[in-house]
């Protein structure tokens, strides 16, 4: 079944109706088309929490299909957060199951008519296969682990649970929403950008689809699309980067940027490029752990071939996290000087079950504990803190508004965002195109938005270089695969060819991703974002990092940064 259909969940009156989507929606997936729906939907000066803001759920343009890292699923709305127009991307087994239900948007609207909480089921689209029911006693309040196992009721085969935790049902503004993994767990989040607290505000507990056991959307043309995949697979498996990858996750990486030379590991709330102990918390580490905890390395959805999530067990061989991310180890470890890679773990799983992103999560901590609120290195300490925010104490929810809302409360001037949103791992004093990248785009500070490691080049190619990967990689996103599968716009507009019968070029394929970055800016624009909101903070050029090439700060001008928007 090709994905056609709009669902339209109106909690206003609680109706549920299917819609054939427009013609111009053909070639939409993603993040092009959740941005385009908020874009033309949502007017951009609404309280991002209230009644006009919408949420919108869309599967990639491949989604449904055998296509390895396929999978993944767009959330969109405009940003409790930022107050932007924002993506948050995620794997699992949602997006999957939406696309073989022939669904190429949800858009949940409106206000709900009371206090109860709801779930959204989605078994099909028509003969009432979608409605909205009140969420089963006891169900509100839990935490994302007891929720999905809850709403999975042991049918893993042919569910899937989107929800969130108590952070979005508290409406904190650093709130993820939480996406089972093939194996059960919430281990996957559409983490960036507060979305989960419009959940918690539209009162929508949990998202549960049923697909039945449908079975994979035929392509327009089965023999060359099945010829594309395999050939894409054997690229994606013999490219060098995929052997680290599929070995230590993201967290291979952090041994790369800790050392001297690089001085990319943010520590201690951003102020120094290296951590002492960051051996301890790398990708090494825990694979020299994983064969006595009965650690491995997992697909994140059906049918990825790079299985890059790592699992993660106690000493007792208990689970703890399928997610130890560069970014969670590095945010909620050496930023917040913490070496304990078992109590960074314990942190990664509080932030899943709660529903919170860990980026945003180890930046407001990292704030709290420069104001002194805890003390740098202790992880007990940090521990404490989750406890704050799950009792939604006045510190917690401080804490759990994010980094901003933390330096407000505290007084702090020194804050590590851009756009309203917590600063990644990768330093822009040392890597100056994430500083491009964090200053232009759209979704605020996010290395998923281009991640370009370049060094030593001009002003100018940094610009240039994170111009064509922001663009490259919001097509990736829209299409619906991984950015770890590596796929070009040639191999992109030859999938959805073949797949939706379609006449793409390599051309056709950028022009998506740079018509949705402009959609989403125009966005900010209209709901209030000057050319200051495309300015990093003062820190990251007064304060330089020292490097054995001497000292670094980022130097590139905002009237060259601004040069970005002339187009590629």
């Amino acid at each position: 079944m090709t994905a056609t259909r709009l669902l339209r969940v109106n909690l206003s009156d609680l109706s549920v109706t299917v819609e054939d989507a427009p013609e111009a929606y053909a070639l939409l997936g993603g993040r092009a088309l959740t941005s385009h729906i908020v874009s033309t939907e949502v007017p951009p000066d609404c309280d991002a929490l209230g009644a006009e803001n919408k949420l919108v759920m869309a599967p990639g343009l491949l989604g449904g299909t055998a296509a390895t890292t396929s999978g993944r699923t767009s959330f969109g709305a405009k940003s409790p957060l930022t107050g932007g127009c924002k993506e948050a991307n995620v794997g699992g087994t949602l997006g999957h199951r939406l696309s073989r239900l022939g669904v190429k948007a949800v858009v949940i609207e409106g206000s709900p008519p009371d206090d109860a909480w709801r779930i959204l089921h989605i078994a099909g689209v028509d003969g009432g296969g979608a409605r909205l029911e009140v969420a089963s006693d006891g169900l509100a309040g839990l935490g994302t682990y007891d929720t999905v196992e809850r709403l999975l009721a042991g049918e893993l085969r042919t569910k899937s649970v989107a929800c969130i935790g108590p952070a979005g049902e508290q409406r904190m503004t650093g709130a993820s929403i939480a996406v089972n993994d093939p194996e059960g767990r919430p281990t996957r989040h559409a983490a960036r950008g507060g979305l989960g607290a419009l959940m918690g505000a539209q009162r929508l507990k949990a998202i549960v689809v049923d697909d039945g056991g449908a079975k994979n959307v035929e392509a327009a043309d089965k023999d060359a699309y099945r010829g594309l995949v395999l050939g894409f697979s054997k690229t994606t498996l013999e490219d060098p980067r995929i052997e680290n990858m599929s070995a230590y996750g993201t967290a291979g990486v952090l041994g790369y940027v800790n050392r001297d030379k690089i001085s990319s590991l943010p520590t201690r709330n951003h102020r120094f490029g290296t951590f002492e102990s960051g051996e301890a918390l790398g990708g090494q580490r825990i694979a020299e752990l994983a064969p006595e905890r009965g650690g491995k390395m997992l697909p994140c959805m059906a049918g990825c071939i790079i299985k890059c999530a790592i699992l993660f067990n106690d000493a007792q061989g208990d689970h703890l996290t399928t997610a130890l991310e560069f970014e969670t180890l590095t945010l909620l470890g050496a930023n917040l000087e913490i070496d304990n890679l078992e109590a960074v773990a314990r942190m990664d799983r509080l932030c899943d079950d709660l529903g919170l992103d860990t980026i945003e999560t180890g930046n407001a901590f990292g704030v709290a504990m420069e104001a002194g609120a805890a003390a740098f290195g202790d992880w007990e300490a940090a521990l404490g803190l989750f406890d704050e925010i799950r009792r939604a104490t006045e510190l917690g929810r401080v804490l759990g508004n994010g980094t901003v809302a933390t330096a407000r409360h505290f007084g702090i001037e020194r804050v590590p965002a851009v756009k309203g949103q917590g600063l990644p791992a990768w330093e822009p004093r040392t890597l100056k195109a994430m500083g491009v990248t964090y200053a232009t785009s759209p979704q605020g500070a996010d290395h998923t938005a281009a991640l370009v490691t370049a060094r030593g080049v001009t002003d100018e190619t940094y610009v240039k270089a994170s111009r064509s990967e922001q663009t490259l990689q919001t097509a990736v996103d829209s299409v619906g695969l991984c950015q770890f599968s590596n796929p070009a716009a040639a191999d992109m507009a030859s999938l959805v060819n073949a797949q939706l019968g379609a006449s793409w070029t390599e051309d056709d394929v950028l022009a998506m991703g740079w018509n949705c970055m402009k959609e989403e800016r125009d966005f900010n624009h209209s709901a209030g974002f000057r050319r200051d909101a495309e300015q990093l903070p003062d820190f990251l050029r007064s304060e330089p990092l020292t490097t054995p090439d001497g000292e670094e700060a980022f130097d590139l001008s905002d009237d060259l940064i601004e040069t970005f928007w002339a187009g590629p």
